[in-house]
């Protein structure tokens, strides 16, 4: 779990699912952890929406690097989100299921920006938990116990 929890993602995933995504249970943590060691799944379905963050974010500020990103898992499926930043500019990325995109635009359509933060929220992520996946069993798991975990991964 992220020592900032309520950085600008932090905010919005807590507004939308309270405290449980600020959480990092020592079950939830430990399913998740086991899960990302015995799966490339994770990664292979942040793959895309990692590439779609790059491609959008070298359009709009060509020499900006990934400062931090994170998956969420939730009931809806799996969610992305990226901070990228150039010396002058954050941009954020977010990737949501279709059930969980009109919510979260309306919280960001809330949020408050400073001057050149921009924010993109794209539904792209169309995968869901009910889909046969090999990692969705062990996610349901998870989500037996808690509401949404957010996991920070490495930079």
């Amino acid at each position: 779990m992220s020592e900032q929890p309520y950085d600008f993602f932090g905010e919005i995933l807590h507004r939308y699912f309270g405290a449980a995504v600020g959480a990092y249970p020592q079950t939830g943590g430990a399913l998740v952890e086991r899960l990302l060691a015995l799966t490339d799944d994770v990664s292979d379905r942040l793959s895309e929406p990692r590439r779609a963050a790059m491609a959008w974010c070298k359009v709009e500020t060509p020499n900006a690097r990934t400062a931090s990103e994170l998956f969420v898992i939730t009931q809806h499926g799996l969610m992305y989100a990226a901070r990228l930043n150039q010396s002058r500019r954050a941009l954020y990325y977010l990737a949501t299921p279709p059930g969980l995109f009109d919510p979260f635009v309306d919280q960001i359509d809330s949020a408050e920006l400073r001057d050149g933060e921009v924010v993109v929220v794209d539904s792209g992520f169309g995968r869901d938990l009910a889909s046969a996946h090999p990692m969705d069993a062990a996610l349901r798991r998870i989500l037996d116990e808690h509401l949404a975990l957010r996991v920070d991964l490495p930079a």
